[in-house]
């Protein structure tokens, strides 16, 4: 386990705590301190009776090396409070910085600036306790220390640490408003916490030749004028209480004092007891322990460092390391697919451009014949419109002579023929008189079918005052639709297999010829009775106009003729050629001939 020293120093006193770092935190061995005497314009830590004041607490203690915790007085540092914008907090410290430019009164570039977050007050504002100390007091720390053997860990502010102790050991006080007074030989330190966060701090000096009830009155001001100061820094700071430092036997009367003159609740506050030191470091410590809460307090800056302002360490933007190598994982597969998608994009559209060769060349190998169709589908629209318009007028006359009933009762006159050439409908309109009014009605409606439309206008008496016959007269409007023309471009296609079905059924390709077995056929189902003279010759044909006219009857033999035997025809093989057999009427002709 490593050992952990705080070092406290003052212009009359240096006091140092010796702590051991565990599992559990830091468990305190040692308190030690020793007067210190500097001439009046010698510096702390310039001065070698500094550094030979600490060599000798050490080796009291027995420490040669080890971590060092150092705390500095508020004279030391430059210390504002800061109002900005509320931002992300890696970008808070460089805002912080950028405002201490402005608003402290010495500060270079190289100077070390920390701070604290406090409450705010103000929505959308974060409020800061900002803090800077001059790199050159640092280094001389720095090299003390090194002297002695100590690495500088930590550099904060005194009452910043004994008043972060009081809050984190006792959590009623983080809840309150309290001012932590912290009194030593020639000065004193004070700092109010509010909700566990140090917000005001303030160092009085005071001469200590002075008798006590002196230092009491002027201790009684200086916590009014920090109490004043607060709450003219932070609106509603109202201090609930004082604690002061030390043990309760040695500030009873003082507490009293103050809680009178000041009618603030006043204790005192035991650094020992919120350590829970063993007998033998309260031994070391004295009667004035309050005098050791700063060092007692440093010992745990490394666990609540969020609530100290250090020197050593201040708040910075924190660089966030770039994941090459998860970048470059990421890089990789974004080029895999987009090399992917260029792959499968040039894939596709050279697909795409060779199926659009091919299809340019088939429109380029087919202009002529699409212009010529073109030109045949023109065509064919100019003969069809006159096709729709070519009505049979004979036939329509002899439409019309069929209908027009009997002469005696109805005439017609002339008559005209109209076809509309963008429709192809036609018209028929004539006049016609009549004998009889009642009887033009039944001829028109003698003129009405599926393709003829009849109407009139009505009957009037003739004008014509000579035809005594007729003397109403009568028009006749006949309506034919367009004539329908087939198109010869919609013909049907059958398909192989049902040409072929189709030429099966043919009555034609079933006629195949059969055979003939000479058992099958008998002589006594011929009979010469069965064959009709008039069946098979003209009427007018006499079996003596079938022979010729020098044939003779005495040349025919009978005996030479021979009958046709069923045995003697021949069996029709398939697939062979049949020779066409003899005309029977010529056989027959010849048989009456003889």
């Amino acid at each position: 386990m490593s050992r952990l020293v705080t070092i406290d120093c003052t212009s009359s006193e240096i006091r140092i705590a010796v702590g051991t770092k565990g599992l559990t935190g830091v468990s305190l061995e040692h308190v030690v301190c020793c007067p210190l005497v500097l001439d009046e314009n010698e510096e702390l830590f310039s001065s070698p009776k500094t550094l030979e004041a600490i060599q000798s607490l050490l080796k009291k203690v027995g420490v040669k090396s080890g971590e060092a915790i150092v705390c500095v007085g508020r004279g030391s540092i430059e210390l504002r409070a800061l109002t900005l914008p509320t931002v992300d907090r890696n970008e808070l410290p460089d805002m912080v910085r950028f405002a201490a430019q402005r608003h402290f009164a010495n500060v270079g570039d190289n100077w070390p600036i920390d701070y604290v977050t406090m409450p705010s007050s103000q929505a959308n504002m974060t409020e800061c306790l900002a803090a800077s100390m001059n790199p050159t007091l640092i280094d001389r720390v720095t090299k003390v220390l090194e002297s002695c053997g100590l690495t500088l860990t930590q550099l904060v502010l005194r009452p910043m640490a004994s008043a972060t102790m009081a809050v984190v050991k006792q959590p009623q006080l983080a809840n309150a408003v309290v001012l932590l007074v912290d009194l030593f030989r020639d000065e004193a330190d004070m700092a109010v916490t509010e909700n566990g966060h140090v917000v005001f701090m303030r160092n009085v000096r005071f001469s200590a030749s002075n008798n006590p009830a002196s230092n009491q009155q002027v201790l009684t001001g200086e916590i009014k004028r920090t109490m004043i100061a607060a709450a003219s820094q932070r609106a509603e700071l109202n201090v609930e209480q004082i604690r002061i430092w030390g043990q309760e036997s040695q500030h009873a009367e003082l507490c009293a004092t103050l809680s009178k003159s000041l009618s603030v609740p006043v204790s005192s506050l035991d650094p020992f007891q919120l350590f829970d030191a063993s007998q033998t470091v309260r031994t070391e410590a004295g009667e004035d322990s309050g005098k050791f809460a700063a060092t007692l307090g440093a010992l745990l800056a490394p666990q609540v460092s969020d609530r100290l302002i250090d020197f050593s360490n201040p708040r910075k933007r924190i660089e966030k390391s770039r994941p090459i190598l998860l970048y470059a994982i990421a890089g990789s597969a974004a080029a895999a697919v987009l090399l992917g998608g260029i792959a499968w994009y040039w894939m596709s559209h050279s697909q795409l451009d060779t199926e659009i060769a091919a299809l340019n060349s088939v429109i380029k190998t087919n202009e002529e014949a699409i212009k010529l169709t073109t030109k045949e589908v023109s065509d064919w629209n100019k003969v069809e419109k006159f096709l729709k318009g070519d009505h049979q007028w004979l036939d329509e006359l002899d439409y019309i002579s069929a209908k027009a009933g009997d002469a005696n009762k109805a005439m017609f006159n002339s008559a005209t023929f109209n076809t509309d050439v963008l429709t192809g409908a036609s018209t028929i309109a004539s006049k016609f008189v009549s004998t009889q009014q009642e009887y033009v009605p039944e001829l028109r409606a003698g003129f009405s079918d599926a393709t003829h439309t009849v109407s009139g206008k009505g009957v009037t008496p003739s004008q014509d005052r000579t035809s005594e016959q007729f003397p109403w007269v009568g028009d006749l409007l006949i309506k034919m639709p367009p004539v329908t023309v087939a198109d010869p471009r919609k013909t049907e296609t059958k398909p192989k297999e049902q040409v072929k079905s189709s030429d099966k059924e043919s009555p034609l390709n079933n006629s195949q010829p059969s055979e003939t077995k000479p058992s099958e056929t008998k002589p006594s189902e011929t009979k010469p009775s069965e064959t009709k003279p008039s069946e098979e010759m003209p009427s007018e044909t006499k079996p003596s106009d079938a022979m010729p006219s020098d044939a003779k009857p005495n040349d025919a033999k009978p005996s030479d003729a021979k009958p046709d035997l069923p045995n003697e025809t021949p069996a029709i093989e398939p697939n062979k050629e049949v020779a066409p057999a003899p005309d029977s009427t010529t056989e027959k002709t010849k048989e009456l001939g003889a």
